[in-house]
Formats: structure tokens, sequence, C-alpha cells
């Protein structure tokens, strides 16, 4: 028997089920301006009534898209960014080995967008005294459960900024990586896993140091940031280590998600906007049974620390978020591995993944505030 959900993805059940879904959201809008005006009656009492509303209106916006499995058409295509917006190809060396090796995904031609302006590493006869100071490149990886997002501007610039203006160093480039997210056919991991590796290959290929790269990541990404790492620590002599990482509410344990209500079940769902949809769609998509287990260290490290000493690990958490305890209990695993270093910062009265969205959302000081932390900490890290 054909079900509801399997026929949301596609039209015209598609657009009936948007058009309808508008159309509730927009008649409960006002119904939730009336409840959210005692600042009792808000997901927490420290959120502002723009804060209450954006948040409700944001777990709205996600259930829905999760529901008709919206996600963004596959280009490689400039675009709006337009010079900023680079095509890779994977590399010919043999940087693809052990988890990567996979039979059915091989690695494929991606793309990045750079902020805020694209790097373009000066011969040394052309270098001015101020230019000779080694530039801080910051590779990021964007969020969206795996399964939506593209790292360019309609939803990393903000993110970006943060980046750009409060690294320790004026003279710092984001390159955000466009990697393959699973609503895609074929592109279950380790597609972006993959990725990631051909975009830090192609920065190594601009002779940029490695120690001058920040592996970043939020949500998602910062899975993927952990995964990264764990591949070059598996595979020594694939890769050079970075010269620091950076994780922003990542998602270390998308395996609970098979189980019932992972997210309604949480006591912070109520302060939160993910929604169990949303999370369910994304570890099947990504990590779909039988060819991958979810609860792998690959894409469930909550429970798997390992070694990485050298590059030092900044690890956000929102206070109000789903994924805080999760994020902790990694943290503390790995800061238990000899010569880890790792930096556990709870930013007060956030909900997840504010580094990306926290100026939709309102939450646009606490961001602020905590990118300022973040590059406080980055600076002497980096060996610039």
């Amino acid at each position: 028997m054909v079900s509801i959900s399997s026929l949301l993805p596609h039209h015209p059940f598609k657009a009936i089920y948007v058009l309808t879904a508008s159309l509730y959201t927009l008649l409960r809008l006002p119904l939730w301006l009336l409840l959210f005006l005692p600042r009792s009656l808000r997901q927490h009492p420290s959120y502002t009534l723009r804060q209450a509303i954006t948040l409700r209106l944001a777990k709205a916006g996600l259930y829905y898209l999760s529901r008709i499995r919206s996600h963004p058409t596959w280009t490689l295509a400039p675009g709006p960014e337009a010079h900023r917006f680079t095509p890779i190809s994977p590399s010919s060396k043999p940087i693809y080995l052990g988890v990567l090796d996979d039979p059915e995904i091989k690695p494929a031609r991606i793309g990045g967008t750079w902020y805020p302006t694209p790097y373009n590493h000066p011969a040394e006869e052309e270098q001015e005294e101020e230019q000779k100071q080694q530039a801080t490149i910051i590779l990021h990886m964007h969020g969206g459960a795996f399964v939506l997002g593209e790292g360019r501007d309609k939803d990393l610039s903000y993110g970006a900024h943060l980046l750009t203006t409060h690294a320790p160093t004026k003279n710092t480039f984001v390159f955000a990586v466009q990697y393959r997210i699973a609503s895609n056919p074929t592109c279950r991991f380790p597609a972006a896993l993959q990725d990631v590796v051909t975009a830090y290959q192609h920065l190594l290929d601009l002779n940029i140091p490695a120690t001058s790269i920040v592996i970043s990541g939020d949500s998602a990404g910062g899975n993927l940031a952990i995964a990264f790492l764990r591949y070059i620590t598996e595979q020594p002599d694939v890769l050079p280590k970075p010269g620091a990482a950076l994780l922003w509410g990542a998602w270390v344990a998308p395996g609970d998600a098979m189980r019932p209500r992972p997210c309604s079940g949480n006591p912070r769902y109520g302060t939160d906007y993910l929604t169990d949809v949303l999370v369910e769609w994304g570890v099947r998509a990504y990590a779909p049974s039988p060819a991958v287990d979810p609860y792998s260290p690959y894409i469930s490290p909550r429970d798997h620390p390992f070694a990485c000493p050298g590059v030092p690990m900044w690890v956000q958490f929102g206070s109000l978020e789903l994924l805080a305890g999760d994020i902790v209990k990694f943290a503390e695993g790995m800061r238990r591995v000899e010569r880890n270093e790792m930096e556990l910062v709870e930013t007060k009265g956030a909900p997840h993944d504010v580094f990306l969205i926290g100026g939709a959302l309102g939450f646009g000081g606490v961001a602020e505030q905590m990118a300022r932390e973040m590059g406080a900490w980055l600076k002497g890290k980096l060996l610039v």
C-alpha cells in the first residue's frame, strides 16, 4: 500500500502540501504571537519575543521541508557567487584510502565558495612586507543534517562573516565546501567525507601550509570535520594535520536518530528547533542500512574517542540545544585521550547552531560573542 509520506516528495502532492502547510502556519502565527507575549510561556524565559516566534517558525519550516524531502538542486555553476566559486576535481594522488575506498561511492567533482574573496598565494617576489604574514584559511563544512545546504551565500554568508570578522589574523579566508549531500542519489557516506579530503588537498595544492588551515564545521558539518580528523589520524601518511579545528554544535550521534522520537523525546526539545523527521531523514539518507552502519565511529563519534595530538579543538554547544549532552560526552571522551587538546565552550541561552542561522533567529548578539570567544582561543594556536 502506498503511504502518504512516499507521495509528498512528488507533484502534485508536493505543491498541495506546501500550500496547505503555508496557510496553516499563517493561521497559527497570530496565536503564537499571543501565546508568547508572557515571557513565562515562551520556550525558555530568556528568549525574546522575536526569538520565540522565529524558533517556532524555523521548527515548522524544517518539519515541512523534511516531509517533502526538499533539497537544493546539485549544480557546479558559479551562480551569484561568480568568481568566488571554485570547481574542484578529485585529486589524482592516492589520498582516498581505507574507509574512503568504497566500491560504489567514488570521489567526484565538487565546488567551494571563498569568503570574502578568493585566496591567491602571491609569489615571494611579489609580496609586500605586510603580505608575508601567512594567511589563515578556514575550511568550513556547512550543517543541514547531511541533506540540506550548499555552503553558498544564501546559507553560509552569516557564518563566514563571523569567522572572517573574529579570526585572530586580518589575513583570513574561508573556503566553504559544497560537498555532496545525501538527499541526492548515490551520495551516501563516504561521499561527503571524500569531498572534504578533496577540498583539503586543493588548499594544499595552493601552497597553503597545513598548519595555517583550520578545519571548521557546524552541526552535520562538524560531524564531517571530526570524521576528517579521524581519517588523517588513521591514515597518517596521506595528509598533514591542520593547525586547529572548530566544531559548532557538532552532530556527534546521528545513529540515535534511528531510535523512536530522537528529538521529541529529548528534554531540550521545547527550546530548540530540530525535529524528528529531519534527523531521521538525514541519517537514513547518509547512512542507509545495510550499506552503512550509523553507529560506526565515522558516523557517530560520540562514543568513539580517538587520539589527535597536535590539533587543538574548539568544541562549542548551546546550553538550550538538543545536542548539548551528546557534545559534552564527546568532548569529555576526547579529553581523556592522552595529548588531545580540547576546549569545551557552552554558549548560554542558545539553541542549536546559532553559528549558521543566529542572525535570522534573533540570536545575533549571542553568535557574535561566541565568535569573539573563538577568536581569542584561536589566537596563538596557529603557526602564522
